[in-house]
């Protein structure tokens, strides 16, 4: 929790030493620091962001009025308190309509200075909450559109998995040209597709089902272990309805019959492709919503009182 400090601002060195020793007893955990004109106030500032100014509104030089035109315009949302002279109204409405939060009459009275502070650096706290928290949806905001672009600039990327070369040649050659901007990739067998997806994660995986060694259905296995979000879709013989409802129960996206429709085959696999990049885009909005949320309660904890 980050200690609150108020700059207490007098050309009187004995109000300069009073003020603040009723302040540090009446307000635990609360710094004070001083000055004794505007000018050494406002060099104050700039080294820290006071959560209120208590300033008298007469002093040689720069006076209270001027000083305060000055932490506005330099931060405006730090309260600002004026002390004022008894009986003098109008220079405590005028502070009141140049922005100050309250005013103090002189002789102070400790007890509604205390209450005044309080509640201004209450005020202080929420609004800096407020922006803070503003500040952080932003980037949440922006991060969330560049997560979005990325994903939408993203080339995809899929994986051929057969035995047979004649197909490995010709099946990628038909993608490229019916499906612009996809990269194909090709393995002659389980083992080496399962090589390729330790080192890469595709948009999709096509594999046929009956190869030497290990199987279609005992890579599908794999794939959902590894990378589960990845749509599989299998080949499947002519007929074979049974081998393609195990396919499905097993966690394939989808399954395309031999000799393959192409039309049919394309379709499927655009929406297999789209399913993993809204999945994957929910995913990272998903990490990206839990970091801010996360650095929003540390804003919160941080500026508790």
């Amino acid at each position: 929790m980050t200690a609150l400090h108020v700059l207490v601002v007098d050309d009187d060195p004995a109000l300069l030493q009073a003020l603040p020793e009723a302040l540090r007893l009446r307000m635990s955990g609360v710094a004070v620091d001083t000055a004794n004109s505007a000018t050494a106030a406002l060099d104050r500032m700039v080294g820290r962001d006071y959560d209120a100014i208590v300033t008298d509104i007469k002093m040689p030089g720069m006076d209270g009025l001027a000083l305060l035109t000055e932490i506005r315009t330099r931060r405006p949302d730090t309260p600002i308190l004026i002390i004022t002279g008894h009986g003098e109204h109008a220079l405590a409405i005028q502070a009141l309509r140049g922005g100050a939060y309250d005013f103090i009459h002189k002789p102070i009275d400790r007890d509604q200075i205390v209450g005044s502070l309080q509640r201004a650096m209450a005020a202080h706290a929420r609004t800096r909450r407020v922006k803070d928290r503003q500040v952080a949806l932003e980037r949440c905001a922006a991060e969330l559109e560049q997560i979005a672009d990325q994903l939408g600039r993203q080339q995809a990327r899929v994986l051929l998995v057969d035995d047979d070369p004649a197909l490995l040649q010709a099946l990628p050659q038909a993608l490229r040209l019916r499906m612009g901007g996809v990269t194909v990739e090709t393995a002659d067998s389980a083992a080496a597709a399962l090589d390729r997806i330790a080192a890469r994660d595709y948009d999709a995986i096509v594999t046929d089902i009956k190869m030497p060694g290990m199987d279609g259905l005992g890579l599908l296995a794999e794939i959902r272990g590894r990378q589960p979000d990845t749509p599989t879709l299998m080949i499947t013989g002519h007929g074979e309805y049974d081998l393609a409802l195990r396919c499905l129960r097993g966690g394939a996206y989808d399954f395309i019959q031999k000799p393959i429709d192409r039309d049919h085959f394309v379709a499927s696999l655009h929406r297999a492709i789209r399913a993993h990049a809204m999945n994957r885009l929910v995913k990272d909005r998903q990490s990206a919503l839990e970091r801010c949320a996360s650095e929003l309660q540390w804003i919160m904890g941080r500026l508790q009182p």
